[in-house]
């Protein structure tokens, strides 16, 4: 349907005709070009906002007359709707979590912990903080130590970042709140004074070893078991 606001072939025409034609004035001359298109590419970061978006405002209509009147005043020139959600737009969105290792569970095996044990399952997908391990103990586990681990090359690894969890006791998934740094590709390891940590002699990626205590270590060789997995699991967030 037209709607023009002259005229059509007047010099003031002015207007949208079937939704692809416009006119626009310019100074003295009429201009008749394609009617713009709002570009809309729905990209993930523009989604998420819009997310945040109405959900800040369903936060709002979810307060209370007096909850809402308590943010009069709190940003001046802004109303409190305005002010409220200013701040809710504002608040960082979480931060995506992420895990390495394999999951701490009873298994078929057992490796002795006195060894260093590195995960080769599921390396770390994302730089950031492990805040949690699970570990599960075939044997009571003494005084571990846990650690993220970078390969140099395909025998030699160092720690990146390690951390005393102490004694683990046997027969359950322990967890322990850990501050350990991580990058994306690290692995998981262990080290006990004594016990074993619960395995599977298959169906894994295999596991890095050493005879002795490398956490910490620089660029350390160790020797590998194929296929063995082990109940060591780590969970953290991006960075």
């Amino acid at each position: 349907m037209a709607k023009p606001k002259s005229p059509l072939l007047s010099l003031g025409a002015r207007g949208t005709i079937a939704d692809s034609l416009t006119f626009q004035k310019r100074g003295r001359a009429t201009i008749a070009r394609q009617k713009p298109i709002p570009k809309d590419p729905k990209s993930e970061a523009q989604l998420a906002q819009r997310q945040r978006y109405k959900e800040a405002v369903a936060a709002w209509h979810s307060l209370t007359p007096e909850e809402k009147e308590a943010w009069r005043g709190i940003c001046p020139g802004l109303t409190s709707y305005q002010c409220f959600m200013s701040a809710e737009l504002l608040k960082a969105p979480p931060l995506p979590p992420f895990d390495i290792g394999a999951e701490a569970i009873v298994r078929t095996d057992a490796l002795t912990a006195s060894y260093t044990l590195v995960a080769k399952d599921n390396p770390a997908s994302a730089s950031g903080k492990i805040h949690t391990i699970e570990i599960w103990a075939r044997l009571p586990l003494e005084a571990c130590e846990v650690a993220t681990f970078f390969a140099i090359n395909e025998s030699n690894l160092s720690t990146r970042d390690t951390e005393l969890i102490g004694d683990v006791p046997a027969g359950s998934k322990k967890t322990f709140t850990v501050d350990l740094d991580v990058q994306v590709g690290d692995y998981i390891g262990v080290h006990c004074i004594s016990g074993q940590i619960a395995v599977d002699t298959s169906g894994g990626a295999g596991i890095w070893y050493y005879n002795a205590d490398y956490i910490p270590c620089t660029n350390k060789f160790f020797s590998q078991i194929a296929g063995y997995v082990m109940s060591l699991y780590g969970i953290g967030v991006a960075a």
